[in-house]
């Protein structure tokens, strides 16, 4: 292997973004730029009965999201590829050709009924584990007739040892060691000419000069098969770096869809307002060493990134909770306050508030709703009373609030236009001792924010408007 880092990421497209897989994708990133390395990401689609429509494209628009780029990729281009899978079918059938040459690998004419039969056969306690007893290995004249007559083309099988003990290395975990007898013969070309995972992976790596691979420890049950086709092929394997599964409380490992509705994809988590940092450094943390610091920016991230302080169990559970905790550190502090006005802007709009006006009421409301919310969905329902028609006399809370507040006001000697404006210009004393007097008396109102709050974000102008209606 060269000395040079090059990781990648290559999601298959069997289901849109899942918020887990922020992680899988940020400690390659993030081991990429550590080391001064190459980030790749590429799109395996060749298993194109399992893909979802659309589902492929939604890796590189959330990682453009969460600010993880690639070095090389869709999009982006690069010396190694194309980055597509389908595109790159004639080096799989080379590879093919080689090892059906040399011998490794072989025809398989079996009917689709006798390997189901075969595969059930397996499941039986007391039988071999094998799924395929390896018929085809000797030529068979009758299999290869009757398939003929049938019209159905041989998928291509890659010999594993009969006896002995497949051996790969994880850098995390150490030696992981598989029996031979206990794995079928390979299938790494199906009857319609595609071949698969366990062939493409090899030959796409090889040739990509991936130098680790960073993933799950699902991948881990993929590293015998591939051992046996990387040495079928007189290659050299990548490093191994298998961090825990992210299990989910409720929902069962493996399933292949989640359900929508609980935040477990990239695009609900990103219409739900979470800043994109919050995700990150939320994942970043999760089965990772604890040194006391919740929030940290990628740059932190990059500079302290060991793999040494990743986990080593098999599983860490996700929490929603804490995902949500985090979402408010990052709303009430660490996101940048254009992304909270964007967010207010967009809430405000998506409910029907004319764009003008939520532009500007976005702008007022940003430092006042960072010291406020917990989520997004809190936004529309604090500045309800900012964005419904004002009518004076009315019996609505903020109605009320306004009319003792210009009562207050009269009584202290001001009138509403000069105590807004003092406030406005930063002269709280005065205004102040209104608004405590007004508390006092009103024991809490039913408005979620503060009278100096609502003045703020309605501004001088319109506060003007709506005291004097109902003060004079």
């Amino acid at each position: 292997m060269s000395d040079e880092v090059r990781v990648r990421f290559a999601p298959n497209g069997e289901m849109p973004f899942p918020s887990f897989i922020t992680r899988t994708i940020l400690y390659s990133w993030l081991f990429a730029r550590r080391h001064g390395g190459t980030f790749i990401l590429r799109l395996d689609d060749t298993d194109v009965d399992r893909q979802m429509p659309g589902a492929l494209q939604s890796y590189p628009d959330g990682m453009r999201w969460l600010g993880l780029d690639w070095d090389e990729g869709p999009e982006v281009g690069g010396a190694y590829g194309p980055y597509r899978q389908s595109e790159r079918l004639p080096l799989y059938q080379q590879a093919v050709q080689e090892l059906l040459t040399s011998g490794a690998a072989y025809r398989c004419y079996c009917p689709p009924e006798r390997l189901v039969a075969l595969a059930a056969q397996a499941r039986t306690p007391g039988r071999s584990s094998r799924a395929y007893d390896g018929r085809c290995r000797t030529p068979n004249r009758r299999d290869q007739a009757e398939a003929a007559r049938q019209g159905r083309e041989p998928a291509i099988r890659l010999r594993v040892p009969d006896e002995g003990v497949i051996t790969s290395h994880d850098l995390i975990r150490g030696p992981i060691t598989v029996a031979a007898e206990s794995l079928s013969d390979i299938v790494i070309c199906r009857p319609d000419g595609w071949a698969t995972y366990h062939l493409t992976v090899v030959v796409d790596d090889t040739m990509m000069r991936i130098s680790h691979v960073i993933r799950g420890v699902e991948g881990l049950s993929n590293m015998a098969p591939q051992a046996i086709v990387y040495r079928a092929l007189g290659l050299e394997p990548p490093l191994y770096l298998h961090h825990p599964l992210v299990r989910i409380p409720g929902f069962v490992i493996g399933e292949r869809f989640l359900p929508r509705g609980h935040l477990l994809y990239l695009d609900e988590l990103k219409a739900a307002g979470y800043p994109p940092e919050a995700v990150i450094n939320y994942y970043g943390l999760l089965g990772y060493g604890d040194d006391g610091q919740d929030v940290r920016t990628l740059a932190e991230m990059i500079e302290s990134f060991d793999f040494a302080r990743v986990s080593r169990k098999e599983f860490v559970n996700q929490s929603l909770e804490k995902l949500a905790w985090m979402n408010r550190v990052y709303l009430r502090s660490a996101a940048p306050a254009t992304f909270v006005e964007e967010l207010i802007r967009d809430r405000l709009s998506a409910a029907g508030t004319e764009d003008r006006s939520a532009r500007a009421i976005a702008a007022r409301a940003t430092p006042v709703l960072r010291r406020r919310i917990s989520s997004a969905d809190e936004i529309t329902g604090l500045l309800r009373f900012a964005t419904t028609d004002w009518v004076p006399g009315s019996a609505s809370p903020e109605a009320q609030v306004w009319a003792k507040m210009a009562a207050e006001a009269v009584a202290a000697g001001q009138s509403p236009a000069a105590t807004i404006r003092a406030l406005a210009a930063g002269d709280r004393g005065e205004y102040g001792r209104i608004v405590r007097t007004l508390l006092a008396q009103l024991g809490g109102a039913d408005t979620p924010l503060s009278l100096a709050e609502c003045i703020e974000v309605l501004g001088p102008g319109e506060s003007v408007r709506r005291w004097s209606s109902v003060g004079n």
